[in-house]
């Protein structure tokens, strides 16, 4: 073959090499639904991206125990604090409230002191704390504290699922085989028993902290302020009269500090005598030794 048909050989080489390269599908990639063949049919339905993985802070705000608690002072006549203590526990049990202590005190000089302590559900505290400040009331001071109760409740609620679970696997073993001795039965009835006692337990401490997490402590000071004495027209001789009894009490706690000592001192008295005439005697006899001697 001559120079001419080696020539014509390369060249239908290159052509059929150039053909396969256009056979071969082209891939393009797209950055939402990933590579797509050209030449090749769509699919119907896109490969959609994966969703992202929810995020630390919304796990955590999605199981976030807290206790929230208020605690106002309400200023008030003393005349007004059991009718408008009453009207709050009415309010109260309108809202579904649980009243947790009520106390009513007469203090001196006509102050009259009440206390309220109650849990109201979240929904309602705006209701009732608007009512605080009813007339007469005044609130003279509002403190808002919140206790962060999540590790406390998920810690209850993995013991909780944990001791239900090794109950279910000690039932299973009570009725799987009928071949246990007794010493066995009554040691897994026992295993049983203690489990349900701590499972018991676990619940009323999961249910009281749900209780607390799940509505709102409110504690309610009411200060009963009797009204002040007209002032009596001309001299005023409150100063000398209040000087006057503090004399009194003075002179009164004086005595009595001297009572308290004459009694402390008293049952004493005979022995200071009898130790007193010893000594003098016991003196004399040394006086009149001297003299015999000289």
């Amino acid at each position: 073959m001559g120079r001419t048909g080696w020539s014509l050989a390369v060249a239908a080489a290159a052509l059929l090499a150039l053909g396969g390269c256009k056979k071969k599908e082209e891939i393009v990639y797209d950055t939402y639904h990933g590579p797509v063949a050209t030449g090749i049919a769509p699919m119907e339905t896109p490969i959609e991206a994966a969703p992202p993985p929810p995020s630390s802070s919304g796990a955590i705000a999605a199981h976030t125990y807290i206790a929230v608690s208020h605690a106002f002072t309400l200023k008030l006549p003393a005349a007004a604090v059991e009718a408008t203590q009453q009207r709050h526990l009415d309010t109260c049990a309108k809202l579904n409230c649980v009243v947790l202590k009520t106390i009513l005190e007469h203090g001196p000089d006509g102050m009259i002191l009440a206390t309220t302590e109650l849990r109201l559900p979240p929904q309602a505290v705006e209701a009732f704390t608007k009512d605080l400040s009813a007339p007469p009331a005044e609130v003279t001071a509002h403190s808002r504290t919140a206790e962060d109760k999540t590790l406390a409740v998920l810690d209850v609620d993995k013991r909780l699922e944990t001791k239900s679970a090794l109950r279910e696997r000690l039932t299973t073993l009570l009725r799987g085989t009928t071949s246990k001795s007794v010493h066995d039965l009554l040691e897994l009835e026992q295993q049983i028993a203690q489990v349900q006692g701590d499972i018991e337990s676990t619940t009323a401490q999961r249910d009281h902290l749900r209780t607390i997490t799940d509505t709102v402590e409110i504690t309610i000071n009411y200060n009963g302020e009797a009204p002040a004495k007209p002032l009596k027209e001309g001299l005023n001789w409150a100063p000398i009269q209040d000087a006057i009894k503090e004399f009194g009490q003075t002179l009164i706690g004086s005595v009595a500090t001297l009572v308290d000592f004459v009694a402390i001192v008293l049952p004493w008295l005979p022995l200071v005598v009898l130790a007193a005439w010893l000594l003098r005697r016991f003196a004399r006899r040394l006086r009149q030794r001297k003299a015999t001697v000289t």
